[in-house]
């Protein structure tokens, strides 16, 4: 039986290392929500660190990031924690 691949971002061209889509792929998406159930902040901490690095990558490479499309690519598919209801 093979090995199971983790969905990992292969630096620094920011693609799965298992898929090659580019990183965060779905089942890299599926995997940090397990991960991160109940701390959507610690997500998101973790995703604007990776987004940072995935800019001054691309800057390295010699490209102009896109820096809309990178910050959705990274962040637009975490939801936000919500908030409790006021009881009134």
């Amino acid at each position: 039986m093979g090995a199971v691949r983790e969905h990992l971002p292969g630096r620094p061209h920011w693609r799965c290392r298992a898929c090659g889509a580019h990183w965060p792929c779905q089942p890299a998406k599926l995997s940090l929500r397990r991960e991160y159930r109940g701390h959507t902040l610690a997500l998101v901490f973790y995703l604007a660190i990776s987004l940072r690095e995935a800019v001054d990558d691309t800057a390295r490479l010699g490209r102009t990031p896109d820096l809309a499309a990178l910050t959705d690519r990274f962040m637009s598919w975490v939801s936000s924690p919500r908030a409790p209801a006021e009881k009134g």
